[in-house]
């Protein structure tokens, strides 16, 4: 079985003054760097789907598979679009949807999740007390039911999809980094890029928040709306 993370980078960020694929999450690792290390280190192929901001991204991330979302201001599906396009493309049996700003995700989770797709799923979405959370978890036949839908939006084209929701213990399947209230109450200071990938260490600031303090107190993602 092959599966790919489809990571939505493509959006204008507007509200964290920076692109959110290159905010610094932990280690020195962008927030695309950290979710791209996490879904291969359970097993799977990652592309990222770029908009705007796409050259300095793309110079960031010299090592991911990148793909352009040509129609990305027309609204997030064209950008998830453009992502399962290129994961079908390149064979892909089970397809993962997060986005970019999600990047608390643990691997275990991942793992547990492909585990349980079954054939007889075709979509699956963890929950966090009771909140729904990210990734999206597909089967190709539903990658491809999707990829045909109308609309600029990704919830309602999920309503025509059989989705099981799938209650994890992973905080990070709902905690959205989107703002730079939440980015300070995780880190202790305000959003920044991370370091160009030569210069990457370690970090060494002490007091931040845990994810796990944050908890279901984190609004979860509705939509792929801004990633």
């Amino acid at each position: 079985m092959k599966a790919v993370a489809i990571i939505l980078a493509a959006g204008e960020a507007r509200r964290m003054a920076h692109p959110k694929a290159l905010i610094e999450h932990e280690g020195g690792k962008s927030f695309l760097q950290s979710l791209a290390s996490t879904f291969g280190k359970a097993g799977c192929s990652v592309i990222g789907v770029l908009g705007k901001d796409s050259e300095a991204v793309r110079e960031q991330h010299p090592g991911l598979e990148l793909v352009e979302s040509e129609r990305w201001q027309e609204g997030p599906l064209a950008s998830v679009k453009a992502g399962l396009d290129a994961a079908l493309e390149s064979g892909a049996d089970v397809l993962l949807l997060q986005p970019v700003d999600m990047p608390a995700l643990r691997a275990s989770t991942l793992k547990s999740l492909l585990k349980l797709m079954g054939e007889g799923d075709e979509v699956m979405r963890p929950e966090f007390e009771g909140a729904p959370g990210w990734p999206l978890v597909l089967s190709r036949g539903a990658a491809e039911r999707l990829r045909a839908a109308e609309g600029q939006q990704l919830e309602p084209a999920l309503t025509a999809l059989k989705v099981r929701r799938v209650p994890v213990k992973d905080p990070g399947v709902v905690v959205n980094i989107n703002t730079p209230e939440t980015y300070e109450r995780l880190f202790g200071t305000a959003p920044k890029l991370a370091p160009p990938p030569k210069r990457r260490g370690k970090r060494t600031g002490t007091g931040a928040t845990t994810v796990g303090e944050l908890g279901g107190g984190a609004a979860p993602m509705a939509a792929a709306s801004e990633e």
